[in-house]
Formats: structure tokens, C-alpha cells, sequence
């Protein structure tokens, strides 16, 4: 592997988000020496989440970080997925990655919670500054730098300021305005949440289907939760869609009234659940990622 190229100067950056991709960038950012901090809003590394696939060129992503090993380590080796009718019997199983088209040996399935741990840990050993409990909160560009106002009431100036902070970002809203021009419903929303797995589910996930909504239990390896999945078909527009917690179990419970299965169990579990989350199914597409901008 050649040995980067590192700039006379160290620039400065500032990342907004340490989910995934975050993380990933400073990490390449500090080995191209760049003076890098990470700002995230939540107090630490968010460890929970569904399980994830590192697949394709992620795989030569992670190997060339020299995480490949510990990945593989943490693979979950979901078997397979089980379709029911409404009164539980099986329709078929399909093994997972036939399900999904990938090769055993290009894709890691694991805890989502794992990738970002071990991604953090990657970055924290070398230069890179990790500020939790903190946001963006103003952003003036005045073309030779970036001034940062944060929500903990500290200002800095940093070169360039990136935006890794998921479909809702806001610092993509402080520099480009609000999001409603740029995301594009695919016309569902959809529920997870972690329940009891009173039902000795390992390895794999059950899913019933029908139109317009889908219910599926996963389970990861032998644990004693698994995760429910509800998703339904909407019109609604995603960013007017409600952020209120008790109005979207509203909706769900809606969206599945009379649907059979484990469904009526699922929806309680999920009115019950500290860790639901949801959102609509959405692309955010812009005619341009980056730009210089003169306002607060």
C-alpha cells in the first residue's frame, strides 16, 4: 500500500455526525493528514440498531482500514427468511443471501452498533477530535473559511465542514435551505423496534405480507430480544409526516388493523418499546453536494 500523500498545511474539518459514515471519513481524512473533529449530538456512540450488511467495495473499504478481521469476527450468520400467511404457516424460506443476492464471501452482516463501535475506536487512535453532546447550530462561510457556532455555545473556524448526519441533516439544512425540495418519498413508512424473543426465534427472521404492509420478527444469532419491523404504504408526504412517537404508533396501528399473524402482538410490543424508531422510505436527491456559502 503506498504511503499518503500529506498536505504541507494541515487543513481543518469538521464532520457533523458519528454514525457511519462519519467515522469512515475522518478516518481516511486523519491517515491524508488532515486535522479532523467529529461532532455528534447524542452523548456517545449510539451502540443499538438493526443489523447491517458491509458488502461490495465495503468489504475492500474496511480490509484496506485493517478492520476486515475484526468485522468478520462480529459476523451474525443470519440463515434464513421465513414467509408465513396470516395464521402462521409457512409459505417458504429462502436463505439469506439468495434472498439478497450477494456472495457469502463479499458481505458481513453485523450489529449495527458493533460497526460503529469498532469504527470509533479506529479513529479515536489516531488525531481525530471527538465532540458528543454537541450540534451545529449557525455556519458562515466567508470563502477562506467556515464559522461554527455550536450548540454548546463554543465558535470555531474549520476549512471545510461536512455533513454526515443522516436523511434529516441538519447542517445540509443550515447551507442548502430545508429539506421538503430535496426528499423524495418511495411511499412507505416503517417502525423498529426490540421485543422480548418469547418465540425461540435464532439465527434468521419471519415476515407476513400483504398489500401495502409488511410485518417481520428478526433475530440476531441466539439473543434473548429480536426486532420488530412494521412498514406500511403512505401518501403522506415524508417531511410533513409527524415526529411525535405517539402519533406514528397511531398510524401504524391504522395502517394494521385486522392483519393476522403475530401482528396485533407486534403492535403492542412496539407501543411498549423504549428504542422505537422510525421514518419514511426516502431519497434525498440534490442537483449539486457541496457549495460556498455567505449567511448564518
Amino acid at each position: 500500500m503506498s504511503t499518503p500523500m500529506v498536505p504541507a498545511q494541515r487543513r481543518s474539518v469538521l464532520i457533523s455526525g458519528a454514525s457511519i459514515a462519519g467515522p469512515t471519513l475522518a478516518f481516511w481524512l486523519d491517515r491524508y493528514g488532515f486535522d479532523v473533529t467529529v461532532v455528534e449530538r447524542a452523548p456517545t456512540i449510539r451502540t443499538g440498531g438493526y443489523p447491517i450488511d458491509v458488502r461490495g467495495t465495503a468489504i475492500d473499504v474496511v480490509e484496506r482500514m485493517g478492520l476486515l478481521p475484526q468485522i468478520r469476527t462480529a459476523h451474525i450468520a443470519s440463515r434464513a427468511m421465513t414467509f408465513v400467511d396470516r395464521a402462521g404457516k409457512i409459505i417458504g424460506s429462502v436463505p439469506i443471501y439468495e434472498a439478497i443476492g450477494s456472495d457469502t464471501e463479499r458481505d458481513v452482516e453485523l450489529p449495527r452498533g458493533t460497526l460503529t463501535t469498532l469504527l470509533h475506536d479506529a479513529t479515536r487512535n489516531g488525531d481525530v477530535d471527538y465532540c458528543f453532546n454537541d450540534s451545529i447550530d449557525t455556519l458562515r462561510d466567508d470563502g477562506k473559511g467556515v464559522d461554527i457556532g455550536f450548540a454548546g455555545g463554543r465558535q470555531a473556524r474549520y476549512d471545510i465542514v461536512i455533513g454526515a448526519d443522516g436523511l434529516h441533516s441538519r447542517t445540509r439544512r443550515l447551507v442548502f435551505g430545508p429539506e421538503t425540495p430535496f426528499n423524495h418519498s418511495l411511499g412507505f413508512c416503517f417502525n423498529l423496534f426490540s421485543m422480548p424473543n418469547d418465540k425461540g426465534l435464532s439465527h434468521g427472521g419471519v415476515v407476513h405480507a400483504e398489500p401495502g404492509r409488511t410485518a417481520a420478527i428478526w433475530a440476531v444469532q441466539d439473543s434473548p430480544r429480536v426486532f420488530g419491523f412494521l412498514a406500511f404504504s403512505t401518501d403522506e408526504a415524508p417531511v410533513s409526516a409527524s415526529r411525535d412517537a405517539e402519533e406514528q404508533i397511531r398510524r401504524t396501528r391504522a395502517a394494521f388493523a385486522g392483519m393476522g399473524w403475530e401482528v396485533p402482538h407486534l403492535l403492542d410490543a412496539m407501543a411498549q418499546a423504549d428504542d422505537l424508531y422510525f421514518d419514511s422510505v426516502s431519497q434525498i436527491r440534490m442537483p449539486h453536494w457541496s457549495t460556498r456559502i455567505s449567511h448564518t
